[in-house]
Parts: C-alpha cells; sequence; structure tokens
C-alpha cells in the first residue's frame, strides 16, 4: 500500500535532491515546484475500469516504466481524499514505492514553503 508523508517528509527528501514524481491530483492554480497535474488519476471507479487502464498507461510514461519511482500524490488539504484515491489507484497499477501526501497544498503553504503556478 501507500505511506503516509508529512510537509517535513516531502520537503526534505526534496532539499536533499532526492528523485521523486510530485503529482498534484487537484489542478488548482497553484501547485508544489515540480508537480505534474493529474487530476484524472483521482477519479472515481473500479481498478479494472477504463480510467485504471489510462492511469496505468500514463503512470508508466512518466516514470519511464520504473515500478519503484518514488511517487508522492497529493491535493488541496487533509480533507481532500482525491489523492488518497490516486494513491490507490498507483499501487493497483503496481507501483511500489508511494506516498499520500494528505496535508497537501494547504500545509505546504501553512509551512512557508514555496507555490508555484501550476504546469510550472
Amino acid at each position: 500500500g501507500a505511506a503516509t508523508v508529512n510537509t517535513a517528509g516531502v520537503a526534505g527528501a526534496l532539499a536533499a535532491g532526492q528523485q521523486m514524481l510530485l503529482i498534484d491530483v487537484l489542478g488548482a492554480a497553484y501547485s508544489l515546484p515540480g508537480a505534474v497535474v493529474a487530476p484524472t488519476l483521482a477519479s472515481p471507479g473500479s481498478f479494472e475500469d477504463r480510467i485504471q487502464q489510462q492511469a496505468a498507461h500514463w503512470l508508466d510514461k512518466v516514470t519511464g516504466g520504473r515500478r519503484d519511482a518514488p511517487i508522492v500524490l497529493y491535493c488541496s488539504d487533509p480533507n481532500c481524499w482525491l489523492s488518497y484515491n490516486a494513491a490507490l489507484r498507483t499501487v493497483a497499477a503496481g507501483y511500489t514505492n508511494v506516498y499520500w501526501y494528505r496535508g497537501g497544498l494547504q500545509a505546504w503553504q501553512m509551512a512557508g514553503l514555496q507555490v508555484v503556478p501550476s504546469g510550472m
């Protein structure tokens, strides 16, 4: 399954230069620096649906097929469960190094960390 990670964990890993795929599943105006926006990944449904197939294909593309690539998924705040859905889909696609950043954009900003316009 996916492990939960906090703001210090994500910020510390980024500051240390650790390579990770940050995925913003909300698609709001602002994101964490370096994040890729992928709201479809958080869509409801089943692990056998068309969205799961598309998600698995997209993840293979952005990770170069590395199932052990560190992937951090987040959305707006601790009450947004879209990133949890996305983490479940990512694990179901066979990825083994999946992290759910539950605090999301709100916790990141409350810690005084930089956000950038989405897609930057």
